[in-house]
């Protein structure tokens, strides 16, 4: 017989699994002409023109080069569920995601007040990709592991060295840097963030439930 244990863990790899199926088939078709970039990227521009879906569809691409960034997004999905369980793992995704595209949109549009022909690229270019879902998921890893109540100063210098070096690796793999790439920096913020928001609600809902105890 499986415990309630076992079955909820099994449903949290499924979910991972579930997700990077998704990501493959959808990047695939992509490749392969049969969705067009456009139908699935996010863009300023489409953001403007009330495209809203294509900031959770531009999540569901994978860029180039497709088998590491396949297999970094794998293994930090795959870590955040061993530290922070499967609800931070889907909340973080989606927040990150979607709330750094919007934040770094929202900058674009403030800087281009100041020059109305700054990062004129940006506005119409392609931004998809798993790498901001990464970046808060690293956020939400960080956290937990920064905070650990067992933790000395030695893990908490490992997992700062842990950040740069996979940001460095993410770095290395992307290979050029725009603007949009801030949603990274913001999204790793998000991570952080909603990791400590729903640590802070499971540790006082713990608390009520001693209080009502008999």
């Amino acid at each position: 017989m499986i415990s309630g244990h076992t079955f909820l863990q099994r449903r949290e790899w499924a979910l991972l699994a579930s997700l990077m199926t998704v990501v493959s088939a959808l990047t695939l078709a992509e490749r392969e002409r049969l969705i067009p970039l456009s139908d699935l990227a996010a863009s300023p521009h489409a953001v403007a023109e009330a495209r809203v879906w294509s900031l959770l569809t531009s999540a569901l691409l994978v860029q180039s080069p497709l088998f590491w960034s396949l297999a970094s997004f794998a293994l930090l999905g795959a870590l955040t569920i061993k530290v922070c369980g499967a609800r931070l793992l889907l909340i973080s995704a989606l927040a990150g995601h979607v709330a750094s595209t919007l934040v770094v949109y929202a900058l674009l549009d403030l800087a281009r007040t100041f020059d109305p022909h700054a990062f004129e690229a940006a506005l119409s270019a392609p931004d998809y990709g798993v790498s901001a879902i990464s970046a808060a998921w690293l956020g939400a890893i960080a956290s937990v592991a920064w905070r650990a109540r067992d933790g000395v100063v030695r893990d908490k210098i490992a997992t700062a060295l842990a950040v740069v070096a996979t940001t460095l690796f993410g770095l290395i793999v992307r290979r050029h840097v725009s603007f949009l790439d801030l949603e990274h920096v913001v999204a790793f913020c998000i991570g952080v963030v909603v990791s400590v928001r729903l640590s802070r609600t499971a540790r006082a809902t713990r608390l009520e439930l001693r209080a009502v105890r008999p």
